[in-house]
């Protein structure tokens, strides 16, 4: 009899060693779907908000160009916006007047940059400032060729934006796009 009962022991001692494995990874498997079931809500919500971000411009500065080779020139301006609003991202558009005039005023753009000479609507309710920016080659998408602009030097923007901007971020671009293009001074 001791042997059955030694042989009885031994099997019961495997038999238990596969049990308890199968407890453990059901149980490994119960807290890994649980913890996926967490992890999937996490993420399904956190798209929602980045989602709404994304679509109410809430961390955006849209900037709207008539001339994009001048786009450039504006870099350290974003510079230094980006210093003070780390979370601050930027979308740049170019156009013509008319859509960037329409666009200001619809609120799709936060501070638009339009040749010298534009003409404004009377209507319109806006703060402005003439820079002095230079060309700059633009890169082609597809190609990776830089589009040289013929004239070198500078050209003269007339830079718009409402005074009450859609954006918080449009506030911190005016000022600094005034501290790099200050003021000219009379007589100058």
């Amino acid at each position: 009899m001791l042997p059955y009962l030694k042989a009885l022991i031994s099997d019961w001692g495997e038999t238990m060693q596969d049990v308890l494995l199968l407890v453990t990874v059901s149980v490994m498997f119960a807290f890994g779907w649980f913890l996926m079931g967490r992890l999937d809500c996490f993420l399904e919500s956190n798209r929602h908000r980045q989602e709404l971000q994304l679509s109410s411009g809430e961390n955006a500065l849209c900037l709207g160009f008539c001339n994009p080779t001048a786009a450039d020139s504006i870099t350290n301006v974003l510079e230094q916006c980006s210093k003070l609003y780390p979370e601050l991202s930027v979308r740049i558009f170019y156009g013509a007047e008319e859509e960037l005039l329409n666009g200001l005023s619809a609120g799709k753009f936060d501070v638009i940059f339009l040749p010298e000479n534009a003409e404004i609507p009377a209507h319109m309710q806006y703060n402005s400032k003439i820079v002095s920016l230079h060309y700059t080659p633009v890169m082609m998408k597809y190609g990776g060729l830089p589009i040289e602009p013929i004239a070198d030097g500078h050209i003269t923007q007339k830079v718009l934006w409402i005074g009450e901007a859609a954006s918080a971020f449009a506030g911190c671009f005016v000022e600094c796009l005034e501290a790099q293009f200050p003021a000219p001074t009379p007589g100058k």
